[in-house]
């Protein structure tokens, strides 16, 4: 016992070889790195929480002020006594940029449950604390993302006096930034913002299209303005949203500008005035893409000929004959279905003229259908 004790004790930590002296050490290093991120995570915690509960109380605070402030107007027109009160009490804490980032969200919240009056209550409030300056000097920023921050601001809150201002950043290189640009003229000036799209050189992406169709549907008084210098834009996203808006709106006085637009280069330009014209129901439209049916692309041929499928009279025989043969299935699957329309007996005498399996498939379906 005394000999294993003598032997134990005497081992000291030199004692052992370089590779475990080292891997001692490193364990403890690790250790020491873990405690002190385990320490440090337990305190970051405990301020977050401390900042996002003192934030909540902020908010809470703000959100009264502002309801004081709204509930305190006169509707004179102006910004009265009370109201200049609640003012002097908001102002200095937005000093910090913290406090003024709480404060225009509430702000915004506020606009988003307000409407006539209150609006426009809101806005002076706005611009007597100094807010519409700071969000004018975003727009001068070098960072895009504090640009499309101030374009909100003002979009949010109404202010028309920036206008030339938010104009320059319709064509900015950032996509988010040019549809916060085209979201103000929009929502702050309604159909008659869309005079933006004159000085529009940029391309309107599928999803800007569907924002600027959305916002759109919430303005109230839909004074369309003149739409035909649209649809000559040498834009082509320009062209196809204004064809969206012809269509929407029912603006049938656009009738000669979809009739050039079916020669236009772009593809998509010319299928969509396809389609906008079959939806007018557009007679003169008939003859020529009839004219230029073989120089179309498969899905123009396609819009060709559903926009015939209700408009083909007997005199469109021959041209609907000459496609019931095409090796494009859908061709020929509408070129038959509307001779069975406009001449039943030449429908049926296909059966014998034909003898391809496909084709007489095709004849069986439309006769049971």
């Amino acid at each position: 016992m005394n000999s294993f004790s003598f032997v134990f004790t005497s081992f000291s930590f030199n004692d052992f070889p370089i590779i475990i002296k080292i891997i001692w050490i490193l364990a403890a290093i690790f250790f020491l790195i873990l405690l002190f991120f385990i320490v440090y995570l337990k305190v970051l915690r405990h301020r977050l929480r401390v900042k996002e509960a003192t934030n909540l109380e902020l908010e809470k605070k703000y959100e009264e002020l502002i309801i004081t402030y709204v509930f305190a107007d006169s509707g004179e027109g102006r910004i009265n006594e009370a109201q200049s009160v609640i003012i002097e009490k908001i102002k200095p804490s937005l000093q910090n940029t913290n406090n003024r980032k709480i404060f225009i969200k509430s702000l915004m919240k506020l606009m988003g449950e307000v409407s006539g009056g209150t609006v426009n209550s809101v806005d002076k409030l706005f611009i007597a604390l100094g807010l519409l300056k700071q969000a004018r000097a975003k727009l001068q920023h070098k960072k895009w993302h504090i640009i499309a921050i101030g374009i909100r601001d003002l979009r949010v809150f109404k202010i028309k006096e920036v206008r030339e201002e938010v104009k320059v950043h319709i064509n900015h290189p950032r996509t988010e930034v040019r549809t916060q640009a085209y979201l103000y003229f929009i929502e702050v000036f309604g159909f008659e913002g869309l005079d933006f799209l004159d000085d529009l050189t940029a391309f309107i992406s599928k999803w800007d299209q569907i924002g600027i169709l959305g916002a759109l549907e919430n303005i109230k008084q839909q004074n369309m303005p003149d739409v035909k210098r649209w649809l000559c834009s040498e834009n082509d996203s320009v062209v196809l949203l204004t064809l969206e808006l012809v269509k929407i709106y029912n603006i049938f006085n656009t009738t000669k500008e979809l009739l050039d637009l079916i020669h236009h280069n772009n593809a998509d330009v010319r299928l969509k005035s396809i389609q906008v014209l079959s939806y007018f129901f557009c007679l003169e439209a008939v003859v020529p893409l009839k004219e230029i049916m073989n120089s179309l692309t498969e899905k123009e041929q396609i819009a060709v000929l559903k926009m015939l499928e209700n408009m083909a009279t007997e005199q469109d025989e021959a041209f609907i004959l000459s496609h019931i043969n095409s090796p494009v299935f859908d061709i020929k699957v509408m070129a038959l279905k509307i001779l069975k329309r406009i001449n039943h007996g030449k429908f049926l005498a296909q059966k014998e003229d034909n003898k391809d399996s496909t084709h007489l498939k095709i004849i069986e379906f439309l006769e049971k259908n």
